[in-house]
């Protein structure tokens, strides 16, 4: 399959084809192809949080939209890459052109971006199917299109007869650049300077000249095959079974890591939407890192990312248990951590990146597992546990995407966690032995002392140092989840609502990630349980603003008339209830 060059020696007129074609002779291949990616990419990625914060307000600020929404774009960029791969395989190049830029067209229709009519409010459960349904019927069809360009584009370049043709994973460069191009340039100039309705307008106009920006590529075309093609044997046999298993897995990581960091930074952190954008962008960077060839001397990169990796894992390990990090410690930490995590993961995938025959295959086999691993974080890790415990599952899951986990086989696995066993399980042990004998103040710092150990011991082992924190991981799931089993996790679209007693045993304490949105007193400071009228003990106490007007106005006026109460706060408000007054309560 091959698309036919525009003739040099055809009409001046004007025809649109003819226009597309003498433009595009001006310009460098390379430099036609690297632009119209960039483009797709920049439109692609500031539609995310275009339209996400379109319907964030409907849902409450949760962040959860977030994550349902990266899901949702990781389905369409599945579906937009196997049209892609249909395309390049089963349509001629005249057929595919005009059945791409048909589809572009179509796009259009749903241009300007705007909530799609029909929908209203969201339902009181099931709030993440609702969000999936309105953001396939706002923008699915454009942001589908535009998800076909990266690999698209790439198959048309290898079949250009350009001296770089024979390799054009490079593109892919491009296209990550535009893409955090757009999530730096969102949030710092496009949604300060304008509003949704002008953003929307831009928009329309950037996808305008991409649908004119295509046409020049395919017109640019000449016949052939791609350029240093295999044969069809020796392409089969060096793309079987294990090797798009290896493309899932190592992009469904860190894909799941993505989603499972941001909702680690929003819930336990700091909800803050715009750090939305930063996790996503240090994702990306890690692409354009890792599709380029490898340069003579860089050799020290694979250890340094390993140790850094191993490193922060344990910090974030810790960082879990104690759940008294500073903020800007955990934050570095979590964002350091993905974009380390994402790289070795990402320079794994390109390390076993195909020949280009396979290339439109090779994008549709890492697009499902970034959708595989979207899921899981977004969709399915929320029912299964109460806490955000995939963040510290994924983290574990990242150490084995190291490259030479798996070098030895089975065999070399099992005989290295048979050594990594030893090492836990004597740490634990002498742990047990000395709080026991000491008290358990000693024992957590013996224990922190033998995985530390451990961890020294086998860092250079890539196998073992994966299998001692995968256990480590682990264990820090199953022991937050015992301790926190005292009061009780709540898990919803809308975040993890937790249910502790405070360490002095005195308040009874509701928190929403690190906000604390209520306290109920259980004893005094003398130690004797808390009796009589209950008085607010966090928003609304004594001696507040509120308390003040209060007691102003029954001084002045005598008993409150009538009292009508909604919102946030409801219930430490009827503590300021008198006898005598009416209180209503919506």
């Amino acid at each position: 399959m091959a698309f036919v060059e525009a003739s040099r020696g055809g009409p001046r007129g004007g025809s649109v084809s003819a226009l597309a074609a003498r433009t595009a002779s001006r310009i460098g291949l390379v430099g036609l192809f690297s632009a119209t990616l960039l483009l797709a990419a920049l439109l692609l990625f500031s539609l995310q949080p275009m339209f996400t914060k379109r319907v964030l307000p409907i849902l409450g600020g949760s962040p959860a939209v977030w994550s349902v929404a990266m899901v949702v774009f990781q389905a369409l960029l599945l579906a937009g890459y196997a049209y892609a791969h249909a395309l390049t395989r089963w349509l001629r190049p005249r057929a595919a052109l005009a059945t791409h830029v048909l589809v572009l067209l179509a796009g259009f229709v749903f241009l300007p971006v705007a909530v799609a009519q029909g929908y209203g409010a969201p339902p009181a459960e099931g709030e993440a199917l609702w969000l999936i349904g309105l953001m396939f019927a706002s923008i699915g069809l454009p942001f589908f299109a535009l998800s076909a360009s990266a690999p698209l584009l790439q198959a048309w370049f290898a079949r250009s007869g350009d001296a770089r043709s024979a390799d054009p994973y490079f593109l892919y460069r491009a296209s990550n650049a535009g893409s955090f191009a757009a999530l730096l340039v969102y949030p710092l100039l496009v949604e300060p300077l304008l509003g949704l309705d002008a953003q929307a307008r831009l928009w329309s106009l950037g996808y305008a000249a991409l649908t004119c920006a295509v046409v020049a590529c395919g017109l640019r075309l000449r016949d052939g095959a791609p350029a240093a093609a295999p044969s069809e044997a020796e392409t089969v046999a060096e793309t079987g079974p294990g090797r798009r298993l290896a493309w899932i897995g190592l992009s469904a990581v860190p894909s799941g890591l993505l989603v499972a960091a941001t909702a680690h930074i929003s819930t336990d952190v700091a909800a803050i939407p715009l750090l939305w954008v930063v996790p996503l962008a240090l994702y990306l960077v890690s692409f354009i890192l890792a599709f380029r060839p490898a340069r003579p001397g860089r050799s020290w990169a694979g250890p340094v990312l390993a140790g850094l990796q191993i490193a922060g894992t344990g910090g974030a390990f810790a960082a879990t248990l104690l759940k008294q990090t500073p903020f800007l410690l955990d934050l570095g930490l979590t964002l350091g951590l993905l974009f380390v995590n994402a790289l070795i993961a990402h320079r794994a995938v390109y390390a076993l990146r195909p020949p280009v025959a396979r290339l439109t295959e090779f994008y549709l086999c890492t697009s499902l597992g970034g959708m595989v691993g979207g899921i899981f974080a977004a969709l399915v890790a929320p029912r299964l546990f109460s806490g955000v415990y995939e963040y510290p599952l994924l983290l574990a899951a990242a150490l084995l995407c190291r490259p030479g986990v798996t070098a030895g086989g089975l065999p070399a696995l099992m005989r290295e966690a048979s050594r990594s066993a030893v090492l836990l399980v004597g740490s634990i042990l002498v742990a047990m032995l000395a709080m026991v004998s000491a008290g358990p103040q000693l024992g957590t710092g013996v224990l922190a002392l033998g995985l530390a150990l451990s961890f020294a011991a086998g860092w250079r082992s890539p196998a073992r140092a994966a299998l001692v924190e995968v256990s480590v991981g682990i264990g820090c799931i199953v022991l937050q989840a015992t301790v926190i089993a005292e009061g009780g996790n709540h898990r919803s679209f809308f975040g993890v609502h937790r249910v502790n007693t405070s360490p002095d045993g005195r308040f009874r304490l509701l928190s929403h990630g690190t906000t604390i949105h209520g306290a109920m007193r259980l004893r005094e400071e003398d130690g004797t349980a808390s009796t009589g009228r209950p008085v607010p003990a966090t928003y609304y106490a004594p001696g507040g603003p509120l308390s003040d007007v209060l007691a102003i106005s029954r001084r002045v006026n005598g008993p409150l008339p009538a009292v009508s109460v909604v919102g946030l706060g409801a219930g430490s408000l009827a503590c300021h209830a008198d006898a005598g007054e009416r209180w209503t309560f919506y």
